[in-house]
């Protein structure tokens, strides 16, 4: 009689409990709780750069959300288009937009234009060299993305030179018009499935798309965290020009930092270097939100003691 052939168990479908999954999940509650308080300070304030930066954090939280789906349930084309849309392309520029509601400063003004114009040059870089190696199609789209980068950079310098009080709705213009424009790439454009996941860590990269979205991502991603992070440091040193408390200036360089390590985290995650990307992705956001803390009249009184002379709450960063 012939022995019946052993039967090799089907592997597991429950996801492994690892910084995998719990760090976007985690990432992705900080998020939501974060826009929340957000949208009621701004009800309680009415100020814009409030409501963006809800916004701003709103696609951080979908970025990280679909990151968590993706690790505890699996990755689907929808899960994958939304997490590069919100994280690649949306949550950084909102962020930055913000800041520029909240800065009114000509200076500043420059700054985010030399942001956006840095954003530019990889598109421009990386056209020439297609240009070279007779790849016209792509290389026209590439080029064409960083001249409406410039673009974009010459019109925000131009304002803030000539009417800076129009700048924060000329930036929220572009980046609505800039985030509809992209996001309709993202959700139109072929996927290849198998080169959504880092094979050696499993955390997504934007390899799955075609190199003519991927290169629109630095647009929003530099300008966006450089306005971020130009407005906290401008901000902390303004505070300690004019003698602000300890609070003022801890709560400007918590933001810079949760600017910048994001940003660092994602530029890493384009160059084929996934396995911090989760970690930057929740430090961000702590030390965004931190930095929120740091800045509250309840938390600041009762937990800092200003060791210079105050300034006016009006001129706090959140």
């Amino acid at each position: 009689m012939t022995p019946a052939p052993s039967v090799t168990p089907a592997p597991s479908v429950t996801p492994a409990l690892d910084s995998h999954a719990i760090l976007p999940t985690a990432a992705a509650f900080l998020c939501f709780g974060f826009a929340g308080l957000l949208l009621l300070q701004w009800r309680a304030r009415r100020k814009p750069y409030q409501l963006v930066w809800a916004c701003g954090m709103l696609w951080y939280a979908l970025a990280a959300g679909a990151d968590s789906a993706g690790q505890w349930l699996g990755w689907t084309e929808g899960t994958y288009r939304l997490w590069y849309l919100s994280g690649a392309i949306a949550a950084a520029a909102w962020l930055g937009l913000g800041e520029v509601y909240l800065m009114r400063a000509s200076a500043f003004g420059e700054l985010v234009a030399l942001g956006v114009f840095a954003g530019a040059v990889p598109a421009l870089i990386r056209g020439g060299r297609l240009l070279q190696a007779h790849e016209d199609a792509l290389a026209g789209a590439a080029i064409g993305i960083g001249l409406t980068g410039i673009a974009a950079a010459g019109v925000l310098a131009l304002v803030c030179w000539e009417r800076p009080a129009w700048l924060g709705h000329v930036c929220a213009g572009l980046v609505i018009a800039g985030t509809a424009f992209a996001g309709w790439h993202v959700l139109s454009a072929p996927i290849n499935t198998a080169q959504m996941l880092d094979p050696t860590t499993g955390i997504p990269h934007g390899a799955a798309f075609p190199e003519s979205v991927r290169l629109m991502t630095p647009l929003f991603n530099v300008g966006g965290a450089m306005a971020l992070l130009f407005g906290a440091a401008y901000s902390g040193w303004q505070f300690w020009r004019k003698g602000a408390g300890l609070d003022r200036v801890t709560s400007t360089g918590l933001v810079a930092l949760g600017a910048f390590i994001p940003s660092l985290g994602g530029s890493l995650n384009r160059f084929g270097v996934t396995d911090v990307f989760y970690w930057a992705e929740l430090l961000g956001v702590v030390l965004i939100f931190a930095g929120f803390l740091a800045s509250s009249e309840v938390f600041t009184r009762r937990l800092v003691t200003p060791w210079r002379r105050p300034i006016p709450r009006t001129h706090s960063v959140f």
